[in-house]
């Protein structure tokens, strides 16, 4: 039995994940679907027979609330746990395989006789984090797992791009240069001047401008903010992951 595990798609179906889902026996989809046509187009790419398995994310809005936030589940002899936090879950004693998503990092680790499965995001690419997804191989009670690299560059990064104009604007929450050359400290004011202009209700084009960024890097931060009511400046610079990219 082939099965493909994704998660974090964000609203991008790449046709290189399209591709695996057409060859699977099952898909397993760990949560931020972002959109119900996703679900859509994942359906309309199974084989005939095949088994799509959904958990609902942070990402996932209303649309959602019928979607489960975890799934139990078995093929052939192997039990499966899904969710899409692994922190926010208790995991059950009867499970072989715990597949999560939402780090957006690819993890595949033997632990405490079970599989621990993150297949990475393979939809938007945020800044330089690899994009990936999984495929298991199910043989009775055994498994074989492999890391699918997702290359295909038909969506833009999600990556910052400052103006130089902007490098001695400090004070005022901006900076130039790549983002994955400023400090934790240096991010965290940014993060910190972009909120405080959404809270004064700009636009995410009235924001660029001011501190000379590009939009795409303002409307991430905008999104999380958003999406995650109460989150600080700490909190958005935790969910971007930007320390691991930087090394601070």
């Amino acid at each position: 039995m082939r099965v493909a595990v994704i998660s974090d798609t964000h609203d991008v179906l790449r046709e290189e994940v399209l591709e695996q889902i057409r060859l699977a026996d099952a898909v397993i989809h760990a949560g931020d679907i972002s959109k119900p046509e996703i679900v859509d187009r994942m359906k309309a790419n199974l084989p005939e027979k095949s088994i799509l398995y959904l958990v609902r994310g942070n990402a996932d809005g209303d649309w959602a609330m019928r979607i489960p936030e975890t799934m139990e589940f078995q093929l052939e002899q192997v039990h499966f746990f899904v969710v899409h936090n692994r922190k926010k879950a208790v995991i059950p004693e009867k499970c072989d395989i715990v597949i999560s998503g939402h780090t957006h990092r690819f993890q595949a680790e033997t632990a405490d006789g079970r599989l621990w499965l993150n297949p990475g995001a393979c939809g938007r690419r945020r800044f330089r984090s690899e994009l990936s997804m999984a495929v298991l191989q199910i043989e009775g009670n055994s498994w074989q797992t492999e890391k699918i690299r997702i290359g295909a560059e038909d969506v833009p990064a999600e990556k910052s791009v400052y103006s130089d104009a902007a490098a001695n604007s400090r004070n005022s929450g901006s900076a130039s240069g790549d983002p994955m050359e400023l400090s934790s400290g240096a991010l965290l004011l940014l993060i910190s001047g972009i909120l405080k202009r959404m809270n004064r209700g700009k636009t995410i084009s009235q924001i660029a401008g001011e501190l000379n960024l590009e939009e795409s890097f303002v409307e991430e931060i905008c999104r999380i903010s958003v999406t995650h009511p109460g989150v600080t400046a700490n909190g958005i610079l935790d969910k971007l992951e930007v320390n691991r990219h930087i090394g601070a």
